[in-house]
């Protein structure tokens, strides 16, 4: 066969290329959602059980209390599984003992937060009063917010170590064990009601850690700590951790503004709404964070990649979109009827935000592959002040999960129209990437997220 012409040939390559990079795009962004999918369907099958075996008031404190427990977790890691991504592939024999003191380091910091929670949220809300039963209560929640913080510090830890099988592993084990112990707590639910279906969850995280034995077990010094390290990296964690709480903190607070502001019953139906939204809001997540990935390695070629994941984030909004608009009664449904009387509306409106979110994920990215984290983080704290307090407008207004949807929606739409001038000027060209040298880690799970529940929070 005779060889083509050169220009024929030289965009017969530029188009191959093109394929090959959108097939990388997609299939890394597949797996991330998958991923998501997996995990998120055994925290579905954990709530769903918990909205069959204890009452509505139970599942809404319980919701509300993984929530700030989740939120405590994350500020306790204080940016260092950021951090960790990056630097443990260069540390080499001494990344196993940073490993180790930021883990410390994690857990410690989350327990603390734990205890002062527990003692003071009862004092904003009575639908906290459970964490403060007694001084078991609060070592449970504190315990809580403790494995919290270190296991999102591992996870991020182990992928940047490039096991990120394990991490995948372990998180898939704490979702079936924290199922299981579930099934027998159900029968203590009049006993210890939505205290132990938070007991489950903390235990399960706590047992999940028992496949990282094999992990250890080939360290020679396995319980070598270096703290000393930690502390010379503390900041860049410190700016790591500030744009990232900012990007988590509005899909925490929510279900715990709704209990405050509504009722624990309300704040039942829409942790269970977010959580069915969540998958949705994982589409433009994964496709950004690959983006970034992708696009850090070869800056040349970001603004074809980036139109190509704006565009796939777009058409698959859409489909689930339409998808989610008539299926989100019935999904509710599942749970129970009050559960859908009261979020079929919410479940709906919440859904259009894949829309905005799209477009703050890539935001993000723009903002990481420029290497303008720290003039982006007024823009990133306004945003997110916005979005509670419009959940928060939304539901005084309005005495319903429908108002704390719209406010919300509006919030994000507002803060999105402010960051799509950033991501127009990346998809015309305008704006240019940093050099691949230098350009900072992504917090893979937490970097991009947005405002729907990640895979661990379910």
């Amino acid at each position: 066969m005779s060889r083509l012409p050169g220009p024929a040939s030289g965009l017969y390559g530029r188009l191959r290329a093109a394929a090959d990079s959108q097939r990388t795009i997609l299939s890394n962004a597949t797996s991330m959602v998958v991923a998501l999918g997996s995990t998120s369907f055994l925290g579905a099958a954990f709530w769903w059980l918990a909205a069959r075996q204890f009452s509505q008031h139970s599942v809404g404190v319980s919701g509300a209390a993984v929530s700030a427990m989740t939120l405590l977790g994350f500020a306790a890691t204080i940016g260092l599984g950021t951090v960790l991504m990056g630097e443990l592939p260069q540390r080499e024999s001494r990344a196993h003992g940073l490993l180790n003191a930021a883990l410390a380091t994690a857990a410690l910091v989350g327990g603390a937060l734990g205890i002062g929670f527990a003692l003071v949220a009862p004092l904003v809300s009575s639908g906290f009063d459970p964490l403060r039963q007694g001084p078991l209560s609060v070592l449970i929640f504190a315990a809580g917010v403790a494995l919290t913080a270190l296991t999102l510090v591992l996870d991020q830890a182990l992928i940047g170590l490039l096991r990120g099988g394990l991490q995948l592993t372990r998180n898939i084990v704490f979702s079936v064990v924290k199922l299981v112990l579930l099934l027998g707590v159900a029968a203590l639910a009049a006993t210890y009601g939505g205290m132990g279906i938070y007991t489950a969850w903390a235990l399960g995280a706590l047992l999940s850690l028992v496949v990282l034995i094999p992990f250890y077990r080939r360290q020679s010094n396995p319980l070598t700590s270096h703290f000393r390290d930690l502390h010379s990296l503390r900041l860049d964690a410190a700016s790591h951790h500030a744009f990232n709480l900012a990007l988590r903190a509005p899909d925490l607070l929510l279900p715990v503004m709704v209990l405050i502001v509504l009722s624990p019953n309300l704040s039942a139906s829409f942790y269970i709404a977010w959580m069915i939204v969540s998958l949705l809001f994982g589409i433009p997540q994964s496709l950004s964070t690959v983006l970034y990935a992708v696009g850090s390695g070869n800056p040349k070629e970001l603004e074809r990649r980036f139109r190509f994941t704006l565009a796939v984030s777009a058409a698959c909004g859409v489909a689930a979109v339409l998808i989610l608009l008539p299926a989100g009664e019935p999904l509710l449904n599942l749970f129970g009827a009050s559960y859908a009387s009261q979020a079929k509306v919410a479940v709906q409106i919440l859904a259009l935000g894949v829309f905005p979110e799209a477009i703050r994920t890539h935001f993000v990215a723009v903002r990481r592959l420029t290497r303008r984290i720290g003039t982006a983080l007024p823009l990133v704290w306004g945003g997110a002040v916005l979005e509670v307090a419009g959940g928060t407008a939304g539901a005084l207004i309005a005495n319903s999960l429908t108002g704390v949807a719209i406010g919300w929606l509006a919030a994000i739409c507002i803060e999105s129209s402010v960051m799509s001038r950033d991501v127009w000027r990346m998809v015309t060209g305008a704006e240019q990437p940093a050099s691949a040298t230098g350009i900072e880690p992504p917090a893979a799970g937490d970097g991009n997220a947005g405002a729907a529940p990640s895979a661990s929070g379910l």
